[in-house]
């Protein structure tokens, strides 16, 4: 009897079945577009954005940026929840938050505290008038409190903590004066803590914490030998741009060094080492998640976004790992790509991505669509909204922990930074408050931004995009075609995190 031979699948087919059994790994989600405004209208007159004190001259807050567009929408925009002070000289600026937390309290400061309490630094507190409805934006910030930390700036979440504690004073529907920031939320996205967090999800690399898995992470390293699948990153705690990163093949003796002599909390990572690519150079994306509550956990995430690119081709080799580390080889943060000694390369056009280093999400899905037949834009959303809900449940969870927050009176928006892998699985590289939307440079390296009206345009759009979805602009008339952008995560939050 002759046995009839297996099939063999078009390579489409069979890469499609492959992306098919990742996307059933991570857990897609159902994909839901957004079609109304998660929060109440108001009146236009009371339309109103109030940044730090001095954001104007110390550009410590939300940025120029964001200013443009709210007035640009007909919002008003103004900086004085408090008083505040900046010394340009030494950089320091110092904020009389107590007339905040006065104003939040439906006080004037001398119905609230000491008399020892009223003057600072030769400035005696006054009352601000609480405004209808507020749209806050004062959020962790670095300044110094008169008469507190020994006179030192730090970064601090005061103006939030007392929205938390003392917000039941506000008058009104909770909807009326909103804070752009969760309490505690810079210290839940720390690496470590996200390590934590994540450890066993499919989509998180595999990684140790220093000291404490150290001999785990050696005897890894020695179990996977010569294998391009043992390479390892190593990343500080809390840092961002890049710094303090490099890449070891696991048997590289310096790993071994670096292992037994790093400092607290660091992270050794297991190194992606088949990432997509995209002109043959190596990239991430930029993915912006809106959370508006985190009881019941309420998030969005925008369909717009970014990605960023190294400015060599990747490759492993010798000459570009351990000591010999090469950032722009395998890093996509701009920092370390926009070194003088690396300009050519970044403003050198490569193929898809042009000069510079960036692209716009749609661009890429647009080029797979175009040259891979397996690729599936469906499955990869419902991967990327996998692990935003995901995080969004773990962000909700160790927000209640801490802090009692009132419904429809916080939210924030948190930039996931997210990579494919050559069989199309999305993978978490870390997660960022503060997502740094505002204008970028006219000049790069004393030459024109080649980016420049690419990363204007993400921007303004993701800025239009969040007063869509929070809906505090929307008028009867206006239809805002800009909810369209974004997916809603709805009943699909992992109960483990």
């Amino acid at each position: 009897m002759v046995l009839a031979r297996k099939r063999k699948l078009p390579t489409s087919q069979a890469s499609a079945r492959k992306l098919r059994r990742v996307v059933d790994e991570v857990g897609g989600v159902p994909i839901k577009r957004v079609t109304t405004p998660v929060g109440e209208p108001w009146p236009k007159r009371h339309w109103l954005a109030v940044d730090a004190p001095q954001e104007e001259t110390s550009s410590i807050s939300s940025g120029r940026m964001f200013k443009d567009v709210a007035q640009a929408r007909g919002w008003c925009y103004r900086t004085d929840p408090c008083h505040g002070t900046f010394d340009e000289e030494e950089g320091i600026k110092t904020f009389f938050i107590k007339e905040f937390e006065a104003t939040v309290r439906g006080k004037a400061p001398a119905q609230l505290f000491a008399k020892k309490e009223l003057v600072k630094d030769g400035y005696r507190l006054k009352k601000v008038p609480l405004p209808p409805r507020a749209l806050w934006l004062m959020t962790r910030l670095p300044f110094r409190v008169p008469g507190t930390c020994g006179e030192r700036v730090r970064d601090r979440e005061d103006f939030i903590n007392i929205l938390v504690e003392h917000g039941h004073n506000l008058p009104g529907k909770n909807g009326n004066y909103r804070m752009g920031r969760f309490p505690g939320t810079e210290t839940l996205m720390w690496k470590n803590n996200l390590t934590t967090a994540f450890q066993d999800t499919p989509w998180y690399p595999s990684t140790y914490i220093m000291p404490r898995d150290k001999a785990k992470l050696l005897k890894e390293m020695r179990s996977r030998g010569n294998s391009l699948n043992n390479l390892w990153i190593g990343k500080p705690k809390n840092d961002y741009g890049g710094a303090g990163i490099r890449v070891w093949k696991g048997t590289d003796p310096d790993l071994v060094r670096a292992i037994k002599d790093s400092s607290p909390n660091s992270l050794i990572q297991h190194y992606l080492a088949d990432p997509l690519l995209v002109g043959g150079y190596k990239f991430h994306m930029r993915i912006h998640m809106i959370i508006t509550s985190v009881n019941p956990v309420q998030a969005f995430v925008q369909e717009n976004g970014v990605c960023l690119f190294a400015t060599k081709p990747y490759t492993i080799s010798n000459n570009n790992l351990g000591t010999s580390f090469d950032p722009p080889v395998h890093v996509t943060n701009m920092g370390l790509n926009s070194k003088p000694k690396n300009k050519d390369n970044f403003f050198r056009k490569k193929p898809i991505i042009g000069s510079g280093q960036q692209i716009r999400v749609k661009e890429l899905i647009a080029h797979l669509e175009k040259t891979c037949p397996s690729f599936d834009k469906k499955l990869l959303w419902q991967q990327i909204l996998r692990i935003c809900a995901d995080t969004a449940s773990y962000i909700a969870k160790g927000v209640r922990l801490k802090s009692d927050c009132t419904p429809d009176r916080h939210f924030e928006m948190f930039g996931m930074d997210l990579m494919l892998d050559k069989d199309m699985k999305v993978w978490m590289c870390e997660v960022n408050t503060d997502p740094g939307l505002d204008h970028p440079d006219d000049e790069v390296l004393g030459s024109p931004n080649p980016d420049f009206n690419k990363e204007l345009r993400t921007c303004q759009e993701t800025y239009h995009d969040f007063f869509a979805l929070l809906g505090m602009d929307a008028t009867a008339k206006r239809s805002d075609p800009s909810l369209r952008h974004w997916f809603k995560l709805d009943n699909c939050y992992s109960q483990s995190i």
